[in-house]
């Protein structure tokens, strides 16, 4: 009768090993940082993100999942551009859900939101920007 039993609660204990485990997943696999890669159109356009990180396009960055973003594009000859680069939720929370067996599925996903784990970028963003148009100067007539 021990032989049938062992098995069986084996099986539920790593189960129940492989279910905690998934509890902040988000944090925990994917970490609170992610590398996004910016192109643009024209090439070697100066990026500054947050006002802080400067890089030449195409460029990659490795931005915190803790909040939004703010990336303006800028070139000698054309228009600037400025772009939000916006999170959102990462398929890891439905680890957090099923990994915290439902009933405590809201405290794992605050320690993601918290930690960034909840979300996730576009990890290539494409930026194309306008050329200045000449200005005309008026004739002297």
């Amino acid at each position: 009768m021990a032989r049938r039993t062992a098995p069986v609660r084996i099986r539920k204990i790593a189960l129940l090993v492989g279910l905690v485990s998934l509890t902040g997943c988000g944090s925990w696999w994917h970490g609170d940082r992610q590398s996004v890669t910016i192109f643009t159109t024209p090439l070697d356009a100066e990026v500054v993100v947050d006002d802080r990180v400067h890089l030449l396009a195409p460029g990659t960055i490795s931005l915190s999942r803790k909040g939004d973003h703010q990336a303006v594009i800028t070139k000698e000859g054309y228009e600037p551009k400025t772009m939000a680069l916006t999170r959102t939720w990462s398929w890891w929370v439905l680890g957090d859900i099923f990994g915290c067996a439902i009933i405590f599925s809201p405290s794992c996903i605050s320690t993601d939101k918290d930690n960034g784990g909840y979300y996730t970028f576009t990890d290539k963003v494409y930026v194309t920007l306008e050329q200045k148009s000449a200005a005309v100067l008026p004739s002297n007539q």
